[in-house]
């Protein structure tokens, strides 16, 4: 299709070329699902080579190539035989410039977006149509840019190829328009443009308007670390009484407030522990509302002048308590208490360290970074990175633009346009008196004595299953090949250094880069002899490994580890010598790049201590492992045995109440697995609270009797008849959990018969992201197949989803090194640990049927073995009230079929 852009900028499609092209062989039924197309259809088509003679007449000269993710369309053609070079125009990439915040860049999601409605998908002509309007709605965007930022987009834009710098040309001169006095090209952030509705969305503070330091700080007092609000208000009564009273105002103001006793009871439980002080662990079970439970007694904590803490997870749960519950629970109570939400420093922006960025940007990744970011920072309010869709290797850059930079305290930022957006998100928290924060903050905070968050009385944890493998990764330490190298190449790329290189510091400059060449080479060789003790360089090894005092004494392998990491460590502490050197001749005006390079060395230190914890001094009751990367690299990694003692100083000592609270942490009714893991079981109430939806009536637990068992080889093909029998029966609507990524392509391969049958088999890790696969499996007709990320957090609630299998009980691996090196603190680790870890699991994945109170269904458990061997009782009693059938595998299908609880 050739396009035509019009005097003002607009673009039009014009002329069409379109033709069916001979592949010479029958389509495959996935093709033929996907695009609707069929061999009838490809009677009397041209072969592949008149077809691309035929376009290439249609092309003509001077042509440019557009399209979604255009290098996969070029290719194909420069492969048939289109050997001309094009200059290249990519709606991906522009939309990812243009619409920093999309929430996928998917050619069907952008149209949604933009409200434009394509014919069909997946057929060229219809694909082409679709990318054609996505241009002409980017262009429009890019024409409503400020003029300052479009003149710097179409500066930088040359390094991207010819035809983005003719785009943004286009697009400055369409927009132009007498630029006011004050502005500049640092003067785009905090400015308010009209926003798309996914932008709007995602952007500025919880109520989508900024938050006014003097607005929330009326009736409040400073103190030495934030602020606290004077007294109660009057005629308040602490205790029960206040969570009665809040709740029958919800029963007021939400006239469908439905009352549930579970929810009720834990409001109570966390009020009285708030008013008394100390620890509470409690389990709600899904549907009882805990959001709601702990919020009530938190906002009126909030309202007596006591702060607290409430942490998630998640970050989806972080943005509905703030952009959601907290909001209507206040407009229900009347209360209008401030609240803010606070990250770890790496998630904001740093305008200082991105300002060096954007004048040095010179890959296409680093160019099309700092364009994104120019872009967004025109609308941006809280220069949080989730309001980013970063793709590619812009994720891997965004370490050089972060706050998460030691040297950063918000002063030299004050200077760029917009301020620090670290440190206004920490002015308002210091003013609010509920805070929302994620795990990795709150126990950082106590790693860094209290210098992140604002001084609090009481802390809530939700989501409290995954609080100890946080606490491991926050309290250990990682020796990582890529991250040493970005590291290095941050110092040897340091803009000090780069200055220095050209003048009468030449010599401190090249000193420098030796020490990190050396450094270079030392790493190389250090992780060679990593990787020679990992059985995974042998065909068909495991990919983890621990690195016990055994094989430290030993095992010959060992020896030159130890000597070459010392050697390593030898160059970096040289690294950091010249660096002060360095710095130490920076002028006064190079202040922020002086700084620049000490952030740089602060991270060269934490890889001296991650050699110091795992090689050379390795202290008992530390794990060490080693563990094969994606990159196929080798990594170091050292976590704590237990983190018990470590989450009792990070939060029992530290806040007058504690709250943890999930869906998931009983086993078989009993929370003492979970007591001994946080290392509260000597001081903490336990309370256990049942879930309010009908899992007895509207669920059933399915158990094959006569299946092979996981360890048999025949496993694979009975889950996946099972599976297929299932999808075949009921439409598809079928959610698959495997415990690897082998098994799961085992079965997935076997499944390729119902592909020709119209129904989607979704593989995870294949075909797409996790938000794509989960997008398309609510579209129906589809089996979605997932491990371990996919058996909790995935909400596919209502008539999409009918059935769960799980295909065997989730044991973990006994050999994986944190796995074994937590069981040895038990004299019976299979039933006192990784028998109730499993247990939990299986709730979680047994939770994915369940989502609302009028969900039903099926969970159809593969593995026989829990109903026959004598640990079976401890998963089903940690189950929901389910009912449990005892079936013969080919029977399976017929049942989820004909119940009711499968028709809905």
């Amino acid at each position: 299709m050739r396009l035509t852009v019009e005097r003002d900028g607009a673009i039009a499609p014009a002329d069409r070329f379109v033709t069916f092209v001979d592949p010479g062989r029958d389509l495959a039924g996935a093709i033929s699902r996907v695009t609707g197309i069929r061999d009838s259809d490809l009677l009397g088509a041209p072969p592949l080579e008149t077809a691309i003679s035929g376009l290439r007449d249609f092309l003509g000269d001077g042509a440019t190539l557009v399209g979604h993710n255009v290098g996969f369309d070029a290719a194909f053609l420069e492969r048939a035989g289109m050997t001309e070079p094009m200059p290249r125009l990519d709606t991906a990439e522009l939309a990812s410039i243009l619409l920093p915040g999309a929430p996928s860049y998917a050619l069907q999601s952008l149209a949604a977006d933009e409200a434009i409605v394509p014919e069909a998908a997946h057929r060229a002509l219809h694909d082409a149509l679709t990318c054609a309007s996505v241009l002409a709605a980017l262009s429009r965007r890019a024409r409503d840019l400020p003029p300052v930022v479009l003149e710097e987009c179409r500066a930088q834009a040359d390094l991207l190829g010819p035809a983005y710098a003719q785009f943004f040309e286009r697009a400055l001169l369409s927009s132009w328009a007498p630029e006011p006095p004050s502005a500049r090209l640092g003067d785009v952030a905090g400015g308010r443009r009209d926003l798309g509705p996914t932008e709007r969305s995602r952007a500025g503070a919880a109520d989508g308007r900024p938050i006014d330091k003097e607005e929330v700080s009326t009736g409040a007092r400073a103190t030495e670390r934030g602020t606290r609000r004077d007294g109660p208000p009057a005629g308040a009564s602490p205790g029960r009484a206040l969570v009665h009273e809040a709740f029958a105002q919800l029963e007021r103001a939400w006239p469908g407030f439905e009352e549930r006793p579970e929810q009720r009871q834990l409001a109570e439980a966390i009020e009285a522990t708030m008013d008394a002080g100390g620890v509470l662990v409690a389990e709600a079970g899904t549907g009882t509302g805990k959001s709601l439970a702990y919020l009530v007694p938190a906002l009126r904590r909030a309202a007596m002048g006591e702060r607290v803490i409430v942490s998630t997870h998640t970050l989806p749960l972080q943005e509905q308590l703030m952009r959601k519950d907290l909001p209507a629970l206040q407009a229900a109570l009347g209360t209008d208490l401030p609240v803010a939400m606070l990250k770890g420093r790496s998630n904001y922006l740093c305008p200082r360290r991105w300002q060096i960025f954007r004048t040095a940007a010179s890959t296409r990744d680093e160019v099309r970074l700092a364009l994104k970011t120019l872009v967004w920072r025109s609308v941006t309010e809280s220069g949080d990175r989730s309001e980013l869709n970063l793709m590619g290797g812009e994720g891997q850059l965004w370490p050089r633009i972060s706050s998460d930079d030691e040297t950063c305290d918000g002063r030299r930022c004050a200077r760029v346009a917009g301020g620090c957006y670290l440190q206004r998100a920490r002015e308002r928290a210091a003013q609010a008196g509920i805070v929302v924060v994620n795990h990795a903050l709150l126990l950082y905070d106590a790693r860094m004595q209290s210098t992140l968050l604002p001084e609090a009385q009481h802390a809530v944890v939700d989501e409290a299953h995954h609080l100890e493998d946080v606490a491991s990764d926050v309290f250990g330490f990682r020796l990582e090949d890529s991250r040493l190298r970005r590291d290095l190449d941050r110092v040897a790329r340091s803009p000090l250094v780069l200055a220095a290189l050209r003048g009468e510091r030449a010599p401190y400059a090249e000193a420098l880069r030796v020490e990190v060449d050396s450094a270079r080479e030392r790493a190389t060789e250090t992780f060679a002899t990593l990787a020679a003790l990992l059985p995974a360089n042998a065909p068909g090894g495991e990919d983890k490994m621990r690195v016990t005092g055994a094989l430290r004494s030993g095992d010959e392998r060992w020896l030159p580890v130890e000597l070459a990491a010392e050697r390593l460590e030898d160059a970096l502490a040289g690294i950091m010598s010249e660096c002060d050197r360095l710095e130490a001749r920076a002028t006064a005006e190079e202040e922020d790049e002086r700084d620049e390079l000490a952030g740089a060395a602060v991270e060269i230190l934490g890889t001296r201590l991650a050699i110091t914890r795992g090689i050379h001094d390795v202290r008992p009751g530390d794990i060490v492992w080693l563990a094969l990367q994606a990159d196929r690299t080798t990594g170091l990694y050292v976590a704590p045995e237990h983190v018990g003692a470590t989450l009792r100083r990070s939060l029992v000592d530290r806040f007058r109440s504690v709250t943890m609270t999930s869906a998931t942490l009983a086993v078989a009714g009993s929370l003492g697995f979970a007591l001994d893991r946080f290392g509260v079981r000597d001081l903490a109430a336990a309370l256990v609270l049942g879930s309010s939806f009908d899992h007895a009536g509207r669920s059933v637990l399915i158990v094959p009797t006569d299946v092979a068992y996981p360890s048999d080889p025949a496993f694979a093909s009975d889950v996946a008849l099972t599976v297929e029998e299932i999808a075949r029966a009921i439409g598809g609507r079928t959610l698959a959990l495997f415990t690897s990524h082998k098994a799961m392509r085992d079965v997935a391969k076997l499944l390729e018969p119902l592909e020709e049958e119209g129904l989607a088999v979704l593989v995870q890790g294949l075909g797409g992201s996790r938000r794509a696969i989960v997008e398309r499996f609510m579209q129906g007709g589809a089996v979605l197949l997932g491990t371990q990320s996919f058996w909790e957090g995935v909400d596919l609630p209502g008539d999409v989803l009918r059935c769960v299998v799980i295909a065997k009980l989730p044991f973990a691996v006994p050999d994986d090194p944190l796995v074994a090196g937590r069981a040895e603190r038990y004299d019976d680790p299979f039933r006192e640990f990784q028998l109730p870890q499993a247990a939990l699991r299986l709730r979680q994945g047994f939770g994915r049927l369940l989502r609302t109170r009028t969900d039903r269904g099926a969970v159809v458990l593969m593995d026989r073995r829990v109903i026959e061997r004598e640990y079976g009782p401890t998963f089903i009693s940690s189950l929901p009230d389910v009912r449990v059938r005892r079936v013969r595998r080919d029977s399976v299908a017929d049942l989820v079929a004909s119940s009711d609880l499968a028709r809905g």
